[in-house]
């Protein structure tokens, strides 16, 4: 009868994580989450003929002796004979999983035991694998060979046979020799041969473990994993040693990967005449270890034929042709078993399954996330500007409440006053302002003149202030200063944080505006659009007017305060604030009392949801 085939996997633990719970939170382990399931079948008619129009309705399958529905069947066919593009070399994982996505692609790992190969078996071992290389895997296949204490960091899938054969040719077999080859074996490894033992196979199976881990990240197709080993045993876990592989470990990682072990025992068959308990033969142990391995993972145990290199080649061919169903299940994240059956009603048609898979746990969920955030290409370099104050331009940047949970940013701009003794004659007279959001979409782009006092229009329709909307964040300035014959003088770059002002008590940035007379402040107190100044810095001959709007949730109108300070924060007096020509708020302050020095303009705002402060440092000269 022929071995009819079907295996279940979850894939990936990035891809089993799908469906979480609402809003994006970690479910915990007592919760049952929703998980997408995959299960790759080969199913085959009467005649040996895979059947090749199944319909997801003809698959019967049960997780746990409930009867889920399949929601796809998608059959899938490799030509491996098929020609190959030119292959693209591997040198990282994004490009050996780019290149094992390729269609017609079988995915064949090779792991030599050479602890557990006799000499009698190494020819038999070489040459079986050597046809196996050269007439079994097609120009599309990718192949990985490796051996115990191969660098794990090292797997790579790859159409190079030259390097494959380069391996096996080398394959020395040391069962029984116990002589230290390597600084690692000179290092670590001392005692009687049965402790040598002991650590041999765990190289062997944490290297089996890895190797299965890294096939799963390869997609959701199926993978070939053969085992050329006399005997393998599964030292049972010790305390202070849970961190260590084990043979459950192998198995877990091959189901969740969709991969299909198949251990070959590479000696020719026993003599007619040996003994039941002929001591050449595997133990008990070793046999239990190598049929679950196989069984568990729905591979098959080739051991002791005639013809190695047929029975070798059978494993890969198939995945020549299988279903890849798919289901929706949910569990908890406890790491549990669930048995899977599935079987096709359709008469004739039978299938093989292993026995489950092991549901994920929220410690391999973190891990495969920190594995995928590992293994992520970088997020491209992006270029910026060095940041550059300069300093010929006075800046002012204002912030108030915007349009749907925008922030709205004034900017105006004045040439800074000269150093004493500065012969320059040039000066800026233009600022050419960039506004880019953190995304890189331009928010404002244009020329922007300066701001003086009583500046209230924008002459010759060139703006005298850049106002735009931009969500809470960082926003980033490119400004190109340019002197009257438009010719660069120099640049400012600077990154400004935005900060929200939709929640709780807020004030927008104060607004002031300078006047030199009597009425050049009636037409700035009669003008809502009125353009501040970006000068802190004021003559006792000049009346200023500062203008500001104050915020609280809920349609709340906050209780505002204004107080005048002096250097050292001492309250000079209360000011009285008025109602401005749009319903801000507004207070001035005349000069021409004030004493040459610093003071301090200290705004208040507060309502049932809290207070808040604003303050405006400003100098007074003569």
């Amino acid at each position: 009868m022929r071995a009819f085939l079907a295996t279940v996997s979850v894939v990936a633990l990035v891809t089993i994580g799908v469906a979480q719970q609402p809003g994006g939170a970690p479910p915990s382990g007592g919760e049952a989450v929703p998980h997408t399931v995959r299960i790759d079948a080969l199913a085959v008619d009467a005649r040996g003929q895979t059947a090749q129009n199944l319909k997801a309705s003809e698959f019967e399958l049960r997780e746990d002796g409930r009867v889920l529905p399949v929601d796809e069947a998608r059959f899938i066919r490799i030509d491996a004979a098929a020609a190959a593009d030119a292959p693209q070399p591997v040198s990282s994982r994004a490009d050996e999983q780019q290149e094992a996505g390729r269609a017609n692609t079988r995915l064949v790992a090779i792991f030599i035991d050479e602890y557990h190969i006799s000499p009698d078996a190494a020819d038999r071992t070489r040459k079986a694998l050597t046809e196996l290389l050269d007439r079994t895997l097609g120009p599309r296949d990718m192949v990985v060979v490796m051996k115990p204490l191969d660098s794990l960091f090292t797997i790579r899938l790859t159409r190079d046979r030259d390097e494959a054969r380069r391996i096996v040719a080398g394959l020395e077999a040391r069962k029984g020799d116990y002589t230290p080859h390597t600084a690692y074996e000179r290092n670590y490894w001392a005692g009687t041969p049965a402790r040598i033992e002991v650590a041999r196979n765990q190289v062997v199976v944490s290297a089996l473990n890895a190797l299965g881990m890294h096939l799963g990240a390869l997609g959701d197709g199926r993978k070939t994993l053969l085992v050329v080993t006399e005997g393998l045993v599964g030292e049972p876990r010790r305390r202070g040693q849970e961190f260590l592989a084990t043979i459950d470990s192998i198995v877990r990682s091959a189901n969740r990967s969709n991969v299909s072990i198949y251990p070959v025992d590479p000696r020719p068959p026993a003599p007619a005449d040996a003994s039941a308990d002929d001591s050449s033969g595997p133990s008990d142990d070793e046999r239990a270890t190598l049929r679950r391995l196989a069984g568990d993972t729905n591979g098959q145990w080739i051991s002791r034929v005639d013809d190695l290199g047929a029975a070798i080649r059978r494993a890969p061919d198939e995945a020549n042709a299988y279903y890849l169903l798919t289901y929706r299940s949910a569990h908890k994240e406890d790491g549990g078993f669930h048995p899977v059956q599935v079987r096709v009603t359709r008469p004739g048609i039978q299938i093989r399954v292993r026995p489950g898979y092991w549901a994920p746990s929220i410690d391999d969920r973190l891990v495969a996330n920190l594995l995928a955030r590992a293994s992520a290409p970088p997020p491209p370099l992006k270029l910026e500007p060095a940041r550059h104050i300069s300093p010929l331009i006075q800046p002012w940047f204002g912030v108030s409440q915007g349009s749907n949970g925008k922030t709205r940013v004034s900017f105006v701009w004045e040439p800074r006053l000269r150093v004493p003794g500065d012969r320059s004659v040039r000066s800026p007279t233009r600022l050419v302002l960039t506004a880019l959001a953190g995304d890189d979409s331009v928010l404002f782009e244009g020329p922007v003149l300066p701001t003086g006092p009583g500046t209230m229009e924008e002459p010759d329709g060139m703006p005298v202030r850049a106002v735009f909307d931009v969500p809470p964040g960082r926003l980033r300035l490119r400004m190109r200063v340019e002197d009257a014959a438009l010719q660069p003088m120099d640049a400012d770059i600077r990154d400004i944080p935005i900060r929200d002002l939709t929640k709780g008590v807020t004030i927008a940035t104060p607004e002031v505006m300078r006047a030199r007379n009597e009425r050049e402040f009636r037409a700035l107190d009669d003008d809502p659009t009125a353009v501040p100044v970006s000068s802190r810095e004021f003559s006792r001959t000049e009346h200023l007017l500062v203008r500001f709007v104050a915020y609280a949730p809920g349609g709340q109108t906050p209780v505002v305060t204004a107080k005048l300070l002096n250097r050292g924060g001492q309250v000079m007096r209360t000011l009285e604030i008025e109602p401005g020509p749009h319903g801000e708020h507004q207070c001035d302050l005349l000069l021409s009392a004030f004493a040459a020095g610093e003071y301090r303009l200290e705004l208040t705002a507060s309502s049932a949801a809290g207070d808040t402060r604003e303050v405006v440092d400003f100098r007074v000269t003569n």
